[in-house]
């Protein structure tokens, strides 16, 4: 069902309510998670879809920010005075996995046994949404966007080992949804899954994964969060749901309750970027912008792995 007639509104609510994650996230031992109250704290009330309250990870605890991470961690209350904010810090994270998560080993031990940063980070935001307030909410419940849509270029094999004839994925560094969302607790499983495959598959504990580029893409990261999505709009539409049927957004489409926002409103890098073909959405307004530094980038190695065959390749 597409919501011709709810676009505006979706941009809105996206505007207003999106959860951040930052994509820079190096989780450290740092002091607790500060909360930092607008001057409207947020009155959660049974109609609104989405809890008004913005979670957001660094590296150094709110008070110690400056300079650019001050001002860009000022933006979202600036723009979102009603709402409240919390900068969650690894100590404070940990302190929730143990006490949310504590009947439950399989994602419990998962997350507490991880030494990789950014695994650990991306494990984190879905773990944290997921059981964020105690509060449920109706009607349209989660938000989600585009991260890419169009056909792969140079840097995408380099980086991806991407030999698809069409790349299409949605981001994980900024989505907003209401607690205790069945798509969630979905993602937040298959993470935990992949997670010990590649350990499995390496022979070590989870503590030891040494997780290359792709890994971290497909079992934590984007692919991890794409392949989720689908797996749950699958199951919510009674029919199998591949990226082609959210692929050229230029509105937003919902799957359930479920809204998917064409590329350029969370991406407007990838509806701008000029090698390539692929989605624009030029009529439809960005509601943020990802500075995409990416510091983890760094520390896992790019593997190339080989094209795939095909019944072609047999013939040549």
């Amino acid at each position: 069902m597409r919501l011709s007639n709810h676009a505006s509104i979706a941009a809105k609510v996206l505007l207003a309510v999106v959860i951040a994650w930052i994509l820079v996230i190096q989780l450290k031992d740092t002091s607790p998670g500060l909360l930092l109250k607008s001057n409207h704290p947020a009155k959660p009330a049974s109609h609104d879809p989405i809890p008004k309250k913005i979670w957001q990870t660094w590296q150094t605890p709110a008070a110690q920010l400056a300079g650019e991470e001050k001002a860009r961690v000022s933006s979202w209350l600036d723009k979102n005075p009603e709402y409240q904010y919390e900068l969650l810090t690894d100590r404070a994270a940990e302190t929730f996995v143990r006490r949310h998560f504590s009947q439950e080993p399989f994602l419990h031990d998962t997350f507490l046994t991880l030494n990789d940063t950014i695994l650990r980070a991306d494990f984190l935001r879905y773990l944290h949404l997921n059981l964020a307030l105690p509060e449920l909410y109706t009607s349209a419940s989660a938000i989600v966007g585009i991260e890419a849509d169009r056909h792969p270029v140079e840097n995408d094999i380099k980086l991806y080992s991407d030999y698809r004839p069409h790349i299409w994925s949605i981001n994980n560094w900024t989505f907003a949804s209401r607690p205790r969302h069945p798509f969630l607790r979905l993602v937040v499983e298959s993470v935990a899954r992949n997670l010990r495959n590649i350990a499995t598959a390496q022979n070590r504990s989870l503590a030891q994964i040494e997780a290359s580029y792709k890994q971290v893409i497909d079992s934590t990261g984007p692919a991890a969060f794409s392949a989720a999505f689908l797996e749950y709009a699958s199951q919510v539409s009674g029919r199998r749901i591949t990226g082609e049927d959210a692929s050229m957004l230029e509105e937003p489409k919902a799957f359930g309750d479920v809204v998917v926002l064409p590329i350029r409103a969370m991406s407007t890098a990838e509806a701008d970027r000029a090698d390539g073909d692929g989605a624009r959405s030029r009529a439809w307004p960005a509601v943020l912008f990802h500075w995409s530094v990416g510091s983890w980038k760094g520390s896992h190695a790019v593997q190339l792995e080989p094209r795939p065959t095909t019944a072609l390749d047999k013939l040549t």
